[in-house]
């Protein structure tokens, strides 16, 4: 159980770091560039990774069970709910929309109960209501700009207008939802016998299945991964290999503790993303008191939910 909240919290501060470097990337291209970039290189990763543990040769004797749900769970998470996740960055910034994305746990929270027969404590209960009344008090007080501009690649910047503000929360609850879904899937493919790094290998080439039709079918998409610059390619490149890292280490502590526990460990991701904000990208983002007491009852809920 500590291994996996332990793995949860490193997890936590790299997702944080690939949040702000995401953001830096979707101010100079699109958020489905980044996403693609990200996914087909967390392939590579994964296969030298699980090439490096000698799990690679493992897969081929996985039941076609454990396959299934970790293929589900990559094309949940990454093809889906990555997507939707950078294009949460992309109109809300780091900040705004790590307060609704990081909602996914009351999915997991809620279909672990449903599905794994997880339990949960009073205390826990009142720990995922004030992590939902978070981004509700940003969504209700945060200020708007009606002349709010945006990049050449769509982004907004420490402004944005209140459709942005909208748009941005619809994907970053879609994020949300798929994320929390994901874990479910780990978990059962877990149960079928399934590792966590050829899993994720699993995952990330299922996703690049299911995203490569569009990607290389679409003009547009085709001159877009060609066409961007060096500058934008490397952002790209270090935010695919940032989340590859944290999801590796969320793979091991799902395998290493309770679903609820764990997953809720990774809540301390908004603050790694306001400290790491601050420190790189504050021109470009929101730090006014709704946030920061939006992102506070969030740590708040966490800190009842994982020490309850």
């Amino acid at each position: 159980m500590v291994l996996g909240i332990l793995f949860g919290l490193i997890s936590s501060v790299v997702f944080g770091a690939n949040t702000v470097i995401t953001r830096r990337g979707v101010l100079r291209a699109s958020s489905t560039y980044m996403a693609n970039i990200s996914i087909f290189s967390g392939c590579l990763f994964f296969v030298i990774v699980t090439a490096g543990t000698g799990d690679l040769l493992g897969i081929a004797r996985l039941s076609w069970k454990a396959c299934l749900f970790w293929a589900l769970s990559g094309i949940v998470h990454f093809a889906v709910g990555r997507t939707w996740a950078y294009r949460a960055i992309q109109f809300l910034g780091s900040n705004r929309s790590n307060a609704v994305t990081n909602l996914y746990p009351i999915t997991t929270v809620a279909l672990a109960m449903m599905l794994l027969h997880d339990r949960i404590t009073l205390l826990q209960t009142a720990g995922i209501l004030l992590t939902l009344s978070g981004p509700l008090l940003i969504l209700l007080k945060e200020e708007t700009d009606a002349s709010a501009l945006r990049t050449k690649s769509g982004s907004y910047g420490r402004q944005l207008d209140k459709r942005g503000l909208i748009v941005g929360f619809i994907y970053g609850l879609g994020a949300a939802i798929c994320w929390g879904s994901s874990a479910i899937f780990i978990k059962l493919a877990l149960a079928e016998g399934g590792r966590p790094i050829g899993g994720s290998l699993i995952a990330y080439l299922a996703a690049a299945a299911v995203i490569s039709p569009s990607v290389f079918l679409s003009r547009r998409s085709r001159r877009e991964l060609v066409g961007e610059s060096r500058e934008s390619l490397g952002i790209a490149i270090w935010g695919g290999l940032t989340t590859s890292i944290a999801q590796l280490f969320r793979y091991l502590s799902l395998a290493t503790g309770s679903i609820i526990a764990v997953t809720l460990a990774l809540r301390a991701q908004p603050v790694w993303v306001l400290i790491l904000a601050f420190i790189f990208i504050r021109e470009y983002e929101s730090f006014d008191r709704w946030i920061l007491l939006g992102n506070g009852l969030i740590l708040a809920g966490t800190v009842l939910v994982v020490f309850s």
